[in-house]
């Protein structure tokens, strides 16, 4: 009879063996005696020879746990020879030297044939890989139109790198989701010794493209959309899409990121496409409509060297294994704390990740741990970071009092170099330290941890997803840490993952054990959740048709589109080409064409204070706006315009970020009565305004409150100018009605051409005009081609004499040339 986990599941003939108290003992750590081992080891090998590849991991699980408590590694090193796991393999003889057989014929063999499994990772250092990693690889290396679906650390970024580094491609674009990540993708292209010999100039920025015919780009969805349509001949001959997997959504990013997709295919029909993606169950769920991604070929690891153990804790009760091989929870003796400050210090290790749903629960819990930890001593980085991010934001920020104590937190409302900077003195310190972070996690973000610890379900307004809890276990533990070379911890390959129900970060009504069935028991099949309209798998015909008109009229001739849906005016065709999503465009761009044309004539504007108004009464007066406009609040309330005009003024101004916290400040020390407008991530009361809270009262609050919140706004307001504004701001220029030199200073804080062109290498405005005063013998400007050389002598520069330690480690991942 063949073994499945459905039978081994079943209650009779789990009561009629001794399978579940030996399991149970393995995973709570407990004792066995030799014929409860012998027993143990049985069942291993009988699950392994299994057909049901379910049950064959549980025997893995078995074995695996086996090995690592009794130390008895042959089991594990048997299996893993068996199924080409050689990095587990390398790393058990290096723990156990004494089981290499140096003088046995299978040695020799093994060794032999573990040199197919070598390879250079582009940096100069030799990995050794598992058999599913070397297909993929070769899969991705073979195929010109793949969907690459492997688990985090599989090696998913080197793929990406390996297809950059093919000579065969001139023009090659790399989509990722967020502008963290075209920094950490930047880099790791710098420092690929393959690039080194191409040369290849990178754009991260659409202003960065001058007409080069060779370059890689590495953009978020905006900035290639901006890119194709100020670029209408531009094709590439390749595209990489990290973290495929937000493409399956129908929110305006993803149908942004489709957008562009069919785009770049539509202008090269022999273009070569590759989606990177951790979790979905079905690589066809990524093919577009118009028939475009018919042939892209699909490649799917199934290989797992980790096997995480899921522990629920119970404030002030006990704690539990949920078994995602059983389905069921499994007691612990442990007791566990009634503080959720005293069980996360219980629980946490090394480097530790806490994860929360919302920004502002990310700071207030990293408060509470600081302020019942020690301040690290002798922490030469925590010194240099305190006294830096002080510099660049206010002594104030809670940042610097948890920084003291090795507790940080990261979010999307960081300001981008400060967030890429926490990243990284998480993964420096040497002292126990805790992040806590939001689902910026699930983005792609490296950073290693060895346990993490849950404390809400959701993302967003919903819970977390199948794919993303997977995702989001996937992060812990990843292969560089287990198989570091000369120092493996083969113990993270059962990484532990805590969920602690019943703290005010998650709903009163979770429970655990439920939410773990839905997302973590493998019996279940993974579902894709794909509603993007302009996807094949989603059933969504009426937005289908919508969508492609909007395409059709962005790319002409993609798409067939009716007369009556074309736009026919200079603005209406503008605001496709723009991006606009707040407007139906078609019905409004008569009235917006009359506006406009009544304005022929008169002088541009050079100075910023009627800027906002001259985009509410050309775009917004009058006009039917989507009900998720953002730009809602401005169409219907005159204080917002004057608000957003001083935010427009500080950007033309040049101001520091320093120096807009205090300009937050000032502004609500002058309506220290009146409700403030933060959003639903950091509100605390209605305002009389529906249900959702997204206003605060500043009056109560302390100067330290009001520092947080003013650097969340900065970062906010910061964004809805760029992702919101500006493009209603660089139509104003084309159309003759601000000028050039106005346009480039809200752009970039600046008209000089030197600082610009830094900024659209990657630069942030403090580190481009430091570097252009102090350093700019270690920096090469090509303004005519937009490129910009920075040599590595720019950062030894900046630490002899002391500089600022987030605008040092900026620079460092900047550099790209010697």
């Amino acid at each position: 009879m063949e073994i499945t986990l459905k039978r081994i599941r079943n209650a009779s003939n789990l009561r009629d063996s001794n399978f579940l108290a030996l399991y149970t003992a393995l995973l709570k750590g407990e004792q066995l005696e030799d014929g409860e081992k012998r027993d143990t080891l049985m069942f291993a090998v009988l699950f392994l020879r299994s057909d049901d590849p379910l049950v064959r991991r549980l025997g893995y699980r078995v074995v695996l746990h086996y090995s690592l408590l009794f130390g008895d590694f042959v089991p594990l090193r048997d299996i893993a020879i068996t199924n080409d796991f050689h990095p587990i393999v390398e790393a058990i003889e290096a723990i156990a030297p004494l089981l290499r057989d140096e003088e046995s014929f299978g040695q020799t063999f093994l060794e032999a044939d573990r040199v197919n499994f070598r390879t250079d990772d582009g940096a100069g250092n030799i990995v050794t890989r598992t058999r599913g990693q070397m297909e993929l690889r070769e899969f991705n290396e073979r195929m010109s139109e793949a969907a690459i679906v492997a688990p985090t650390s599989y090696g998913k970024s080197e793929m990406m790198l390996d297809k950059v580094a093919d000579a065969s491609f001139s023009r090659t674009c790399i989509v990722v989701p967020t502008k963290a990540l075209i920094a950490q993708t930047r880099l790791s292209l710098v420092r690929d010794a393959r690039m080194k010999v191409r040369k290849l100039p990178i754009i991260t920025h659409p202003d960065g493209y001058t007409g080069q015919s060779a370059f890689v780009a590495v953009v978020t969805q905006e900035r290639l959309h901006r890119l194709l349509s100020e670029n209408p001949e531009l094709d590439f001959d390749c595209l990489l899409i990290d973290e495929a997997q937000g493409i399956l959504s129908d929110d305006d990013r993803s149908i942004d990121l489709s957008r562009a997709i069919l785009r770049v295919r539509y202008r090269n029909p022999q273009l070569s496409i590759a989606y990177y993606t951790p979790f979905i169950s079905d690589a066809r769920k990524l093919r577009h409509v118009l028939d475009f991604d018919n042939d892209v070929k699909a490649a799917n690891v199934d290989e797992h060297m980790k096997s995480e153990r899921l522990i629920v804790g119970m404030l002030g009760e006990g704690q539990t294994i949920y078994d995602q091989f059983l389905g069921r929870s499994l007691e612990l003796e442990d007791s566990f704390p009634k503080d959720l400050i005293r069980a996360v210090e219980l629980i946490s290790r090394q480097n530790t990740l806490i994860y929360v749903n919302k920004p502002k629960h990310a700071q207030e819990l990293a408060l509470r741990l600081s302020a019942s930890r020690p301040q690290l001593q002798d922490s030469d980085l925590i010194e240099r970071a305190v006294e830096s991010v002080a510099e660049l934001v206010d002594p104030r920020y809670s940042l610097i009092e948890a920084m003291r104590t090795g507790v940080l937190f990261h979010h999307g409302k960081l300001p981008d170099s400060l967030r890429i900077y926490v990243e990284h003195v998480f993964r420096q310190l040497e002292s126990p330290t805790i992040l806590v972070t939001t689902s910026t996690l699930l983005e792609g973000v490296n950073t290693p941890c060895d346990r993490l610890i849950v404390l809400s379900p959701s993302r967003g307004m919903g819970h977390l997803t199948q794919s993303q809890f997977r995702n989001l276990v996937g992060r812990v533990a990843r292969f560089g840490q287990i198989f570091r070379p000369g120092a493996p911890r083969l113990e993270l390959l059962t990484p532990e993952i805590h969920l602690i129900p019943g703290t005010e970060y998650a709903p009163r009504n979770w429970s655990v054990v439920n939410f773990l069935g839905k997302v973590a028991d493998l019996s279940k099949d993974l579902v894709d959740d794909v509603s993007n309209p302009l996807l094949e798998a989603a059933d969504a015909n009426e937005r289908m048709e919508r969508e492609l008109e909007v395409l059709g009229n962005i790319e002409p001739g993609i798409v067939a589109v009716s007369e009556g849906r074309l736009a026919k005016t200079v603005i209406g065709q503008a605001c496709f080409q723009h991006g606009v999503h707040d407007f139906d465009i078609v019905p409004f761009e008569a009235v917006l064409q009359f506006r406009l044309d009544k304005r022929s004539g008169r002088p541009p504007l050079d100075e910023v204070g009627g800027v906002i108004e001259l985009i509410f009464q050309l775009f917004l007066e009058e006009v039917l706006l989507d009900d998720d406009s953002d730009l809602k609040r401005l169409q219907e309330n005159e204080s917002a315009r004057k608000f957003y005009s001083m935010i427009l003024a500080w950007r033309a101004g040049n101001e520091s970020f320093k120096r807009m916290i205090a300009g937050f400040l000032n502004y609500w020390s002058r309506n220290e009565h009146a409700p403030i407008y933060v959003g639903t991530s950091w509100g605390e009361e209605t305002n009389g305004e529906g249900w959702k809270k997204a206003w605060v009262q500043i009056g109560p609050k302390s100067t330290t409150e009001r520092i947080n919140l003013a650097v969340v706004k900065v970062k906010e307001e910061q964004d809805f100018l760029d992702n919101h504004l500006m493009k209603y701001i660089d139509m104003l220029f084309e159309f003759g009605l601000i000028t050039e030199r106005l346009q480039l200073k809200i752009k970039y804080g600046t008209a000089n051409a030197s600082v610009i062109c830094l900024l659209r290498n990657g630069f942030s405005p403090d580190l481009a005009h430091m570097v252009l005063e102090e350093y700019s013998s270690h920096v090469t400007l090509n303004l005519q081609k937009g490129e910009a050389k920075v040599r590595g002598s720019l950062v030894e520069a900046m630490r002899t004499d002391e500089k600022n330690d987030v605008l040092i480690y900026e620079a460092s991942t900047l550099i790209n040339s010697i």
